[in-house]
């Protein structure tokens, strides 16, 4: 006796579905904690290399980056390079002509 699967409208899709494996979750999950593993690391060396801040400062974005994770790095680089920006020779504001 051959099996014959249910209709799709009976299990709403989830009792055969070629692309709903266990790897591609396995896989995906793997890919996504290594990109954020390199912007950690990323933003971790830049925080280190950054002269303008203090050690307090440094502590301090290092770990608003390890407990906030993507969200952490992506404000440090919108606030780091805001501040970047309008510092330019000691301290003056270098936008204003």
């Amino acid at each position: 006796m051959m099996f014959i699967p249910p209709p799709m409208w009976w299990c709403f899709g989830y009792c055969y579905n070629p692309y709903y494996t266990p790897f591609s979750y396995l896989f995906f999950g793997f890919l996504f904690w290594i990109i954020k593993l390199i912007i950690f690391i990323v933003v971790f060396i830049d925080i280190l290399r950054r002269d303008d801040l203090d050690t307090l400062e440094k502590i301090l974005w290092i770990l608003i980056v390890w407990f906030l994770g993507i969200i952490g790095a992506i404000i440090y680089y919108l606030l780091s390079r805001r501040n970047s920006k309008t510092k330019g020779n000691n301290g003056k504001n270098i936008s204003s002509n």
